[in-house]
């Protein structure tokens, strides 16, 4: 728990000085066809595009540049779902994935679930109060297509949630596997399309289930400082007898070749579906 702490207050007080520091933005000339590892990293100067998985449910297909560093966390982020006999409400700070780029095509990553504070309240209850660390992902991405700047895109990443989130996070580790793919109709207008499937664990009936939840984003760049996202995602679970579904929308401001800022809101189209809201960064070394 200390580690989870320290890791957040670091990240937290890292934001503000990376947008300073990355403020700058430089030309670059991507690297092509080249054998970059993690120990012989892209040049600086020929990086790719910095197109991270946040802020919408659609990942991105692209990996983090062979040898380079990537942060994208949620600052803060805002739960919120009414249910037949009460409210549900989760505030999360400092959400964070780290990514490590080990070759052209592929990038490790380490999700950390940081602290968070969720409140049930029932009719005619005491509320139900948890809060502490959440759990610990690890991620593998593949680039299948479209490292080379190429318009389509494709990708693998699969991930394992380790439970040592004790007081909000699973009982039992869980498994899940995610399809990226993505189409550039102009530097302008980018499509994507996801397929998500996990086997989770549900700790009141104390057995798994397969959930799968499709979804398609729209990302536009009105400038080189400002794009934003529009995104419907379905989700379905064996538990349930019909869809889920939100309308995800919001900006992403561009201060740098480095830096992205972003905030927006998940709109319930259904019931049992949590509204959010988010703010957001993502920063590249």
């Amino acid at each position: 728990m200390r580690f989870f702490l320290l890791l957040t207050l670091a990240t937290a007080g890292f934001f503000p000085l990376s947008v300073s520091v990355w403020a700058q933005t430089a030309q670059h000339t991507p690297a092509k066809g080249q054998a970059y590892t993690l120990f012989r990293p892209v040049p600086r100067d020929s990086l790719e595009e910095l197109r991270p998985d946040r802020p919408g449910y659609s990942e991105s297909p692209f990996t983090v540049d062979a040898g380079h560093f990537q942060l994208e966390s949620d600052v803060f982020r805002l739960l919120t779902r009414r249910e037949s006999d009460g409210r549900k409400q989760d505030i999360y700070l400092n959400y964070m994935l780290l990514k490590l780029g080990l070759t052209t095509h592929t990038d490790v990553q380490a999700e950390f679930g940081s602290y968070s504070w969720k409140k049930h309240t029932r009719d005619q209850q005491e509320p139900e109060r948890h809060q502490g660390f959440g759990d610990l992902t690890v991620r593998v991405k593949r680039n299948l297509l479209g490292a080379d700047g190429q318009a389509d895109a494709l990708a693998l990443i699969g991930f394992a949630r380790l439970p040592v989130g004790r007081a909000v996070g699973t009982s039992a580790t869980e498994y899940g596997l995610m399809a990226p793919y993505s189409h550039d109709f102009s530097k302008q207008l980018n499509l994507q399309l996801q397929l998500r499937s996990d086997l989770s664990y549900d700790g009141d009936l104390r057995q798994r289930f397969l959930m799968l939840a499709p979804s398609t984003a729209i990302d536009y760049e009105f400038s080189a400082f400002l794009s934003a996202f529009a995104e419907v995602v379905g989700i379905w679970d064996t538990r349930q007898a019909a869809w889920q579904a939100s309308f995800n929308v919001g900006p992403q401001l561009h201060l740098s070749d480095n830096v992205i800022v972003d905030f927006g809101t998940h709109l319930a189209l259904t019931t049992e579906i949590d509204q959010e809201y988010f703010l957001g960064f993502s920063f590249r070394r």
